[in-house]
């Protein structure tokens, strides 16, 4: 009968106390003693995993053994970390039993408050503790109202210091009692043999439930990588103090932060690589903020930081900008690989830009997206227009993100006529993207927002198979020239692309003509050309567009051999507003190329005079209104489009 009425109450948690509390009195026929072992499992379980969160923060940990290289920072994690385990205090003392750190006193009433940069009472531990070999734990004061746990503190084998660790036992030390006094009487004799298993069993699984939910505790608050607060307890305190705000006046300001090229990192260098320089980025922006302000990690590489107190004005800003710039200029070195952080900064304003935390992480990522786009600087400030330009930049990835799916891209092309003869020989495919209106929204508009919403790649596919399948139905020898994304290099698959569609539509590759510019040969030169020259073995030939405009479109000339050059039209309208030495800086670039085996094409070309003088200086071909506007397929006429006189005829 009792061992039944035992399995019926260890089913529950009330149960469990209940037979914790009878097994306790008929083993050690005190309620006094259940009490302890209460407290001193609930202690050690504490102390133990305070201590594990210390060893855990080398950095911190080290910082407060010695207090040379100590920051707010440290201090502010062990105070946050001891009030999430559920301590009082705790102490930190050195490998000789010396207290060198504890954030309050026990001993002196007018401490027990928690003090910026600690305190230290000049207690030591006995000299038996410190001659104590091996792993322990020792449990103190069991018997009053803030047992404490003493144990050392060892890494990889090695003594570094100790620890004692007070928890807030009395709540849990009232409600036990309570149990004990109310039902140890009439049960002790009965359960002692009837339940004892259970209890047993019910003693150890709460412990191991207790444990589990501080564990679950700490995970809802802060982030597991870096230790920062999580996206939920960011929002809510942020949230809360900009309720308070609005009394206070405070001024605060929310940063969104990210991480340049995080997913680069992870799959070209491991994802243990790209953790430990979360972690070494969390750290150093940790250091250089003030203690007041909240830092928080919310997903991936994105960080939040609310920068609190900040007067009014752009400069406080710019000086914590400036001061996280230099803190990350240092490389950091993690296995073997030394990596230079870049960060992407979008800043809002509060009370200016809004007053709740969705409104201001919503201006600060728009900030953010302007700032990754723009590279104006390390950081953008959110301004009002910013929400105009994302509504008509959603708007233009919508109308691409259609034109994907239902086919409503459309080309355009343009001839290239030859200089002297004026006689087309090849066009050049220009896309085109339909407003829904009857109109067009112009490449200028459209191009750098599918670059930033990595669209450039399937665009740049359908522009191949299109273009290649124009070509397949013209007379020979005319020649399709299209403009590639740097997204098209990056997969490494553009020969075979390439190869396998001209392959299907049975087409040369002669009669097809790729167009990079230079800043696409800046940011990945050996692998670009390498695909630069699988294209060339396919008998492509490859232009070098808007050549002039960079700062070293000369040294890629001899670095790959380009088959043509295609002159920049500013130069067109520099002649046309009558700047000196136009003509001469012309034919140098034309006289280079020819001496380098290249052909030259000049854009922009819209009067007869530019297109004489270009004919004069033996341009091989010119491209521009002059001659033929941009037309979808439906309209072009191979042989209408050119004109019937020469240039130099034209122009007479």
């Amino acid at each position: 009968m009792l061992r039944k009425l035992g399995r019926k109450y260890a089913s529950t948690a009330v149960g469990a106390i209940t037979l914790l509390t009878v097994v306790g009195g008929a083993a050690l026929y005190s309620s006094q003693i259940a009490v302890e072992m209460l407290v001193q499992g609930q202690t050690e379980s504490r102390g133990r995993a305070f201590a594990d969160f210390l060893l855990d923060q080398k950095g911190q940990l080290d910082a407060l053994l010695t207090g040379i290289s100590r920051t707010s920072d440290a201090e502010v994690d062990a105070r946050t970390a001891s009030k999430a385990a559920g301590l009082l205090t705790f102490s930190v003392f050195d490998k000789s039993g010396r207290e060198v750190f504890t954030p309050r006193s026990m001993q002196q009433e007018w401490l027990l408050r928690e003090r910026p940069g600690g305190t230290a009472t000049g207690a030591s531990l006995s000299a038996d503790y410190i001659a104590k070999p091996g792993p322990w734990i020792v449990v103190e004061g069991l018997g009053g109202p803030r047992p404490t746990a003493i144990l050392p503190l060892e890494r990889n084998g090695e003594r570094i210091g100790f620890l004692s660790a007070s928890p807030n036992m009395t709540a849990a030390i009232d409600r036990f009692e309570s149990v004990v006094r109310l039902i140890a009487i009439s049960l002790l004799c009965a359960a002692a043999v009837a339940v004892g298993g259970p209890a047993a069993m019910v003693f150890l699984r709460r412990r191991r439930i207790d444990q589990a939910n501080e564990r679950i505790e700490f995970l809802d608050n802060f982030d597991p990588l870096t230790h920062l607060l999580n996206r939920k307890r960011f929002q809510e305190e942020t949230d809360r103090i900009l309720a308070t705000t609005r009394a206070t006046r405070e001024r605060t300001a929310l940063w969104a932060i990210s991480v340049v090229g995080l997913s680069e990192i992870n799959s070209g260098m491991g994802q243990q690589t790209g953790d430990d320089l979360l972690r070494a980025i969390a750290e150093r922006i940790g250091r250089v903020i003030d203690k007041n302000d909240l830092f928080g990690r919310v997903s991936g590489g994105d960080f939040r930081l609310l920068q609190r107190n900040k007067p009014s004005g752009a400069e406080p800003i710019n000086r914590l900008a400036q001061t996280i710039r230099q803190s990350l200029a240092v490389p950091i070195e993690i296995a073997g690989h030394v990596i230079v952080p870049k960060l992407s900064i979008g800043v809002a304003l509060a009370p200016d830009h809004g007053r709740t935390f969705s409104d201001l992480a919503r201006h600060a990522d728009l900030a953010q997206a302007v700032e990754r786009e723009t590279r104006t600087g390390f950081y953008t400030i959110f301004e009002p227009s910013m929400d105009v330009e994302a509504h008509r930049r959603r708007r233009i990835e919508h109308e691409m993100r259609m034109a994907l799916r239902s086919g409503r891209f459309e080309l355009f092309y343009q001839p290239i006529v030859g200089a002297q003869d004026a006689v087309p020989k090849g066009f050049e495919a220009l896309i085109r993207l339909p407003d829904g209106q009857g109109g067009y929204i112009s490449p200028a508009q459209f191009i750098p927002i599918a670059e930033a919403r990595d669209l450039m790649k399937p665009i740049s596919d359908w522009v191949i198979e299109e273009s290649i399948r124009a070509v397949s139905r013209w007379p020979e020898p005319l020649y399709v020239s299209i403009n590639l994304s740097p997204a098209q290099f990056r997969d490494d698959d553009l020969v075979q692309l390439i190869g396998a569609t001209l392959q299907r539509y049975g087409v040369a590759g002669r009669r097809l003509q790729i167009e990079v510019v230079e800043t696409l040969l800046l940011e990945r030169s050996d692998p670009v050309l390498h695909q630069l020259r699988g294209l060339k073995d396919l008998g492509i030939s490859i232009a070098m567009d808007d050549f002039g405009t960079g700062y070293s479109s000369l040294g890629y000339l001899w670095r790959f051999p380009f088959d043509t050059v295609k002159i920049d039209q500013s130069f067109m309208l520099a002649f046309e507003a009558g700047e000196a030495n136009v003509p001469q800086i012309l034919e140098t670039i034309i006289s280079l190329a020819h001496n380098l085996g290249m052909r030259v094409t000049t854009e922009g070309v819209e009067t007869a005079e530019q297109a004489r003088m270009l004919a004069q200086l033996n341009c091989d071909s010119l491209q521009g209104f002059h001659f033929a506007r941009p037309k979808p397929l439906s309209q072009l006429d191979m042989l209408a489009d050119a004109p019937s006189k020469s240039p130099a005829e034209r122009a007479a």
